[in-house]
């Protein structure tokens, strides 16, 4: 059984974990040179802590490992989730489902948004089931990287 918590300052390394096993499995389709980027740009122990330290940040244990790793950012009048990833042996437990409604949770009355890659076919499902619908697609900026799409669940 799962169990998700408030992630804490000796859980980065756990999360940094989680980054890296997913990372290359989700975004294979977008290609080497992003996923390099992802992870040294969003999963290095800095950028881990900032996330502590200005988000939500909840992991998902499975006895004693951190299978999965989630937040949301509080800060404005729209709430957005940045992460959640689930492992990949993890993934279709559940896991990811218990992460996004206790993050969504945080939100109170507020909508959620969060982003996810054009291509990442698995991530679209799950979030449409999660009540997420598209709003609008962002350029990547970045020659042959996919384009970003943001989805929002209106709070209710």
């Amino acid at each position: 059984m799962v169990k998700i918590r408030v992630a804490v300052a000796d859980d980065v390394p756990a999360i940094i974990s989680v980054g890296r096993r997913t990372w290359p499995e989700t975004y294979g389709f977008a290609g080497s040179e992003y996923i390099a980027h992802g992870l040294a740009t969003w999963w290095s122990p800095e950028a881990v802590e900032r996330s502590l330290a200005n988000t939500v940040v909840l992991v998902a244990g499975s006895g004693d490992e951190i299978v999965g790793t989630g937040n949301i950012d509080l800060r404005g009048d729209v709430a957005i989730i940045w992460k959640l990833y689930v492992v990949p042996a993890a993934q279709g437990t559940g896991t990811g489902s218990a992460l996004i409604t206790s993050l969504i949770g945080y939100a109170g009355s507020r909508p959620v948004r969060l982003e996810y890659l054009d291509g990442n076919t698995r991530a679209a499902r799950f979030y449409a089931a999660q009540g997420f619908a598209e709003i609008f697609r962002e350029p990547s900026g970045h020659e042959g990287w996919p384009a970003t799409i943001w989805a929002e669940r209106t709070a209710g």
